[in-house]
């Protein structure tokens, strides 16, 4: 019989564990004791003592298991990334807070006939509902479903280009008759996100067909994004797509292998397409073209530029659409000045970095992944919306993560963020292959 098998082991282990109240850490405390008792046996085996009184010898030396159980449990409650929730919430009441303003001095009027502040209210409470739900739920659990994720995503996505009639901006939404949500450019990337994670967690690089599955994985949603008319949202994910591979091991040369295939098809669709390539750069000169493509940046611009250290108040000369969504960052900074917008950035940046240490501190490797994927869509969003109204990057409906109208994006923001939580409550957690 092993040690792990003997009656008075399992006996002591399971009285150890009952005072630990966050079951997920048993399987783990139970090794780690388990370890160390059999030391304590082949010490006292060696010296010459029988086998069943070394047994109860080294459980003796372990110490009473009520206060071994207690001890065990302080040191393995479940943390919580406090500085996280912390700079979310900062974020999403600066949102609130620019939102209410903009319906307040009626800068809507024409454009959105829907109660904003309101709903964007009612988005944020149901994303706090999503965010504690996902935190804690055990990410674990989706580890085995990546190709089903991944397959689930891509099918939906088929039928809403196939049989939607629901078009807004030139794009198709899901429509479930009583709510109308953009699965294109909020649900996919995180789905797709969590599915890769998990397709490349065990990934061997080394194989002669280690580009089948990438190609794959790369192209199918990429052409996808291009055939919904979001081009922006094809970057950001390409972009995470190499992050996950880049963070599962993949050679560099490999990595440039696949990259090249996004970019000469992008290459193509701006050669076939010349009014493309004029949209693309206009961002460079914009007043080579102010009452067309230059327009919206001029504005943008003129917005930042008017707003002096601490901002010109609530109303807005500058005439910018969208201001709600796409272009809310220059209002924020118009109105509550240079400083309100410095803000912003470093929050934006603070949030990033603390999600790349999550990444960093994970041992489970498929949170590691997962995490990396998902931090990427948040600096892209960030980077690309921030930039664009700056002058410095092209115009799209990128919008700028818990400031933007939105309750699809709103909700997937939350849940992404409860998903990192979730990781960062293991973080000190062995995955199950190393457990066993």
């Amino acid at each position: 019989m092993s040690i792990e098998q003997n009656c008075k082991v399992q006996g002591y282990l399971k009285n150890v564990c009952s005072h630990i109240k966050w079951t997920e850490t048993h399987q783990q405390v139970k090794q780690e004791l388990l370890t160390h008792i059999e030391d304590c046996i082949s010490e006292y085996v060696a010296e010459g003592l029988p086998e069943q009184e070394a047994i109860q010898k080294a459980i003796d030396r372990m110490g009473d298991s009520e206060t071994l159980g207690k001890q065990l449990h302080q040191t393995h409650r479940p943390p919580t990334d406090w500085k996280l929730l912390f700079i979310v919430a900062i974020l999403t009441g600066i949102g609130l807070i620019a939102l209410y303003s903009i319906e307040m001095q009626g800068l809507l009027t024409g454009r959105v006939s829907v109660p904003v502040f309101s709903r964007s209210l009612s988005y944020t409470l149901l994303g706090l509902v999503a965010l504690l739900g996902m935190t804690y739920f055990d990410y674990r659990k989706l580890k085995v479903y990546g190709w089903h994720l991944f397959a689930g995503t891509m099918f939906v996505w088929l039928m809403i280009l196939v049989l939607s009639n629901t078009v807004i901006n030139g794009k198709p939404y899901l429509n479930l008759g009583f709510i109308v949500i953009n699965y294109v450019d909020a649900v996919t990337p995180a789905f797709l996100a969590v599915a890769l994670a998990s397709i490349f967690i065990n990934k061997e690089w080394s194989k002669n067909s280690w580009f089948l599955s990438p190609v794959l994985l790369l192209v199918v949603p990429d052409i996808f994004y291009i055939m919904s008319s979001s081009w922006a949202t094809a970057g950001i994910y390409t972009v995470m797509f190499l992050a996950i591979m880049l963070l599962s091991g993949v050679d560099k040369k490999q990595l440039i292998c696949i990259a090249s295939i996004p970019i000469s098809l992008f290459v193509f669709s701006i050669l076939t397409a010349p009014y493309r390539l004029s949209r693309l750069l206009s961002f460079i000169n914009p007043y080579t073209d102010p009452t067309g493509s230059g327009y919206l940046y001029i504005q943008s611009i003129e917005a930042i530029k008017s707003a002096g250290l601490w901002g010109q108040g609530f109303s807005m000369v500058v005439n910018l659409p969208e201001i709600h969504t796409d272009f809310i960052f220059p209002y924020i900074v118009h109105a509550f000045g240079w400083v309100a917008g410095a803000v912003v950035v470093v929050l934006a940046l603070a949030l990033v970095g603390i999600m790349m240490s999550v990444a960093i501190k994970i041992k489970d490797r498929y949170g590691r992944l997962m995490v990396g994927g998902l931090t990427c869509i948040f600096a892209m969003h960030f980077i690309w919306n921030i930039l664009m109204t700056l002058g410095y990057a092209p115009l799209s409906d990128i919008n700028l993560p818990f400031f933007s109208y939105g309750g699809s994006q709103t909700f997937i923001n939350m849940a992404i963020i409860g998903l990192v939580l979730s990781v960062y409550r293991r973080k000190g957690l062995l995955s199950k292959a190393h457990l066993n």
